[in-house]
C-alpha cells in the first residue's frame, strides 16, 4: 500500500498568491507541461522561478544519484484528490524515469485544500510512516503557516533527497523523531496564514565580550540549534540577522539539518580577522577541497563578535549535496564587501564555486590590487585621455575577489558620491586605487557586460550586437 499525506490547505490563502490574469485553460497549461517534473495547473509555484529551477536541479539529482523520479502537481480539479492523485500516479509511473520504481509524487489541490503525498512501494522502506509524520509536522506546515507555499514544497524536495541520501548510507533517519507509526498515512491542518504565536520564541542568548567567533559558533549550535530556539532577538546577532530572523521562517528540521551539517566542519574552522578586527569568517580551507563546510560570518557590533547570517544568507547558495557557493551578483553587496577579504587567493567560476589558482608569478607581487589595463576612448577624447579596459584581473586578486573586477570591464569613474570622478584616465584610477588606505572602501564605476542576461568578460561576446551594457558602482575594501 502507498503512503498518502494528507495536509487541509486554506483555498483563499492560496488563490491570494496566484492571482487570475492572463491564465490559459488547465487542459492547454497540462498539454505544455507533460513530461514535465513540474505540473503547476493551479499557478501556485511557476511563479517562483528562481526556487523552480532550484527543485529542478534537486530533482534531476535525485534521479541521477537514487534512481527517485519526484514529481509534483498542482490542480483545481474537483475529482477527488484521492481518485486524482491515484491516476496521476499511474501515469507517472508509465512514464516514469526511474529504472527501479523508485517514485514520489506530490499533489496540491488548493480548491479542495488539500495535498497528497505518494510513496511507490519500492521506497515504503526509505520513507516510513515516522518519516512522513516528521516532515509534515516540522517542516512543510511551518511554510505554509506563514503562506510560503513554494518553499513548502521546495522543503519538502529538501528532505525526500536528505532521506535518500541517509538511506543510501545506510544510516537511520536523522534527527531521531518523537513520533509513532500511523498506519497508512497523516492527516493535519496546514493552518495557511494563520501565524503560530510560540513559532519565534526562546530563552535569551546573550553575547560575551569575551568570546571569540568560533566560541560564539559553538553557543549558537548548543543554545539555540539542538534547543530549537527561534527567537529572532537573540543577542548574538547582528542587528540585521535578528531583522532578518523576524520574517524568515525557521523550522526544526532547519535547525537540526544545521547541526547535522556542521558536525564535521566545527574542529576544522580557522578564524580570519579582517586589518580592522570589526569582521570575520570561520571557514575550512582550502575552500574547493572542503566545499561541505559552509563559511560563517561574524560581525563586531557593541564590542562584542555576533553572528552576519543575514549577510550569509545574501550570499551563499548550496547545491543538492550542500556544497556551498556564491551568488555572484550579490557577492558584494551592501555588508558583504567585508568579508570578501577571506577569499583572497581564490577565484570564482560562473557558478559562484571558489577555486584555488596556481601559485602566484613573482612579477604580480608589485602590483597592489593586481589588475591590468588596456585602454579605450570616449568619441571626442584625446589621446592622453585614455581610460581602462580591464585587461586582466588575476583569479583570487584583490582587484578580482574584493572588487569582482574582470576582463573586459571598462572603469568609467571612481569614488564616492559627492566625490565621484568620470571619465577617468588609466593614471588616474592607477593613482585612486593605489591612494585608498588598506581597509578603506574603494569605489569604481564600470561598464559591465551582459550576454543572455549572464556577466561574461568575454572580449569576443563584449563585441556580439546583442550584448547589453550596465553601467554599475563596485565596492570593495583595499587590500
Amino acid at each position: 500500500m502507498r503512503k498518502i499525506l494528507f495536509l487541509t490547505l486554506l483555498s483563499v490563502a492560496i488563490l491570494l498568491l496566484t492571482g487570475c490574469e492572463n491564465k490559459t485553460t488547465e487542459t492547454e497549461h497540462s498539454e505544455k507541461s507533460m513530461g514535465k517534473i513540474v505540473i503547476d495547473d493551479a499557478y501556485v509555484l511557476l511563479h517562483h522561478k528562481e526556487m523552480m529551477k532550484m527543485y529542478r536541479d534537486y530533482n534531476e539529482q535525485m534521479l541521477k544519484d537514487f534512481d527517485i523520479d519526484f514529481r509534483v502537481v498542482t490542480t483545481m480539479s474537483k475529482e477527488d484528490i484521492n481518485t486524482f492523485a491515484n491516476k496521476a500516479f499511474a501515469e507517472l509511473q508509465a512514464e516514469s524515469r526511474s529504472q527501479s520504481g523508485k517514485a514520489l509524487l506530490l499533489v496540491v489541490n488548493p480548491l479542495q485544500d488539500k495535498v497528497r503525498l505518494e510513496v511507490s512501494m519500492a521506497l515504503e522502506p526509505v520513507y516510513t510512516d515516522a518519516y512522513i509524520s516528521y516532515v509534515e509536522r516540522k517542516g512543510m506546515v511551518p511554510y505554509l503557516r506563514d503562506s510560503k507555499i513554494s518553499d513548502g514544497v521546495y522543503m519538502m524536495t529538501e528532505l525526500a533527497r536528505d532521506r535518500a541520501y541517509e538511506a543510501s548510507l545506510g544510516k537511520e533517519f536523522m534527527p531521531p523523531m518523537e513520533s509513532k507509526s500511523i498506519g497508512g498515512g497523516a492527516k493535519t491542518k496546514a493552518h495557511i496564514g494563520s501565524v503560530d504565536v510560540d513559532a519565534k520564541k526562546g530563552v535569551s542568548v546573550q553575547a560575551k565580550s569575551s568570546e571569540q567567533p568560533k566560541a560564539v559558533l559553538q553557543r549558537y549550535i548548543s543554545e539555540v540549534l539542538q534547543k530549537h530556539n527561534k527567537n529572532p532577538d537573540l543577542d548574538i546577532y547582528t542587528d540585521a540577522t535578528k531583522a532578518f530572523f523576524r520574517k524568515w521562517t525557521v523550522t526544526e528540521v532547519n535547525q537540526d539539518h544545521e547541526v547535522h551539517n556542521l558536525a564535521p566542519c566545527t574542529s576544522k574552522m580557522t578564524a580570519l580577522y579582517d586589518s580592522s578586527d570589526s569582521h570575520a569568517v570561520l571557514a575550512v580551507k582550502p575552500y574547493d577541497k572542503h566545499r561541505q563546510c559552509s563559511p560563517y560570518f561574524f560581525k563586531k557590533e557593541q564590542g562584542k563578535w555576533k553572528l552576519d547570517i543575514a549577510s550569509m544568507a545574501q550570499v551563499l547558495r548550496f547545491n543538492h549535496n550542500m556544497q556551498f557557493h556564491f551568488d555572484i551578483s550579490k557577492r558584494l553587496e551592501g555588508e558583504a564587501i567585508y568579508y570578501a577579504f577571506a577569499f583572497d587567493g581564490y577565484g570564482f567560476d560562473g557558478n559562484g564555486y571558489p577555486r584555488k589558482y596556481r601559485k602566484e608569478d613573482p612579477e604580480w607581487k608589485k602590483y597592489r590590487w593586481k589588475y591590468t589595463c588596456n585602454g579605450y576612448y570616449h568619441p571626442g577624447d584625446k589621446k592622453e585621455d585614455m581610460h581602462c579596459w580591464i585587461k586582466y584581473a588575476l583569479p583570487g586578486g584583490p582587484a578580482n575577489v574584493r572588487l569582482g573586477l574582470g576582463g573586459g570591464d571598462k572603469i568609467y569613474g571612481f569614488g564616492e558620491e559627492g566625490n565621484r570622478k568620470m571619465k577617468v584616465t588609466i593614471g588616474e584610477l592607477i593613482d585612486y586605487l593605489n591612494s585608498v588606505p588598506s581597509g578603506e572602501v574603494a569605489t569604481v564605476v564600470l561598464e559591465h557586460y551582459y550576454l543572455n542576461g549572464k556577466e561574461t568578460h568575454d572580449f569576443d561576446a563584449i563585441l556580439n550586437p546583442n550584448v547589453e551594457v550596465r553601467y554599475e558602482t563596485r565596492q570593495g575594501i583595499a587590500p
